[in-house]
């Protein structure tokens, strides 16, 4: 269905249909301009045809975006860590073996087996809310948020255990911070090098 439609430059759509309301099955028929703008006396009637009832048809972009592929370069990083390579064991997943760390580890799965800092490495571990370790840790830094059951070795360094911390074994320390954990393991201090006591 088509409707021809005067469109006066000084009135709108709107107003138009509020003032001549379309009866059911009436078209909508272009009327008189009442303007003087026809100077030379004939009786045009500038119309415009309107489709009714049908959507707008899709735009099409003039071409569709492709995604390329772009290789980066890694700059190795010469930040605190001395460009160590970090380690992490997500939650849900479960390692068995040994593990030897040459950069920061991060445990929130299971970890069955030992870790331990390379040789010449000063690394830390953390045991997260969910990490659960069955098994040694030596580290420079050990910080214990979850379950550990085994030796957690610092030896001069520092010993971490937060209030949601249960821990189980040993513990060797050069210093240490207990924070509320369920601790049931024997603690043993490692003197600093040098010291006289």
């Amino acid at each position: 269905m088509k409707a021809d439609r005067y469109l006066h430059p000084d009135r709108h759509l709107e107003q138009d249909m509020d003032s001549h309301p379309l009866q059911p099955g009436e078209e909508a028929v272009a009327s008189e301009p009442q303007a003087a703008d026809a100077c030379d006396g004939s009786n045009s009637n500038p119309s415009m045809e309107v489709d009714v009832g049908n959507a707008m048809p899709p735009t099409q972009p003039a071409h569709m975006p492709v995604l390329h592929r772009q290789v980066q370069s890694v700059i190795p990083n010469d930040g605190a860590d001395g460009g160590q390579t970090r380690s992490m064991l997500a939650e849900g997943l479960h390692f068995v073996g040994h593990a030897e760390l040459r950069g920061p580890c991060s445990i929130a799965g299971t970890f069955e087996g030992n870790l331990t800092q390379a040789p010449g490495a000063l690394v830390s571990v953390v045991v997260t809310e969910t990490g659960r370790v069955k098994g040694d840790i030596t580290a420079q830094k050990i910080a214990v948020m979850g379950r550990t059951d085994g030796i957690l070795d610092s030896g001069q360094g520092e010993v971490s255990l937060h209030d949601t911390a249960s821990v189980h074994g040993l513990v060797r320390y050069g210093r240490i911070q207990v924070n509320g954990a369920d601790l049931n393991a024997t603690l043993e201090r490692v003197a600093p090098s040098g010291s006289a006591r």
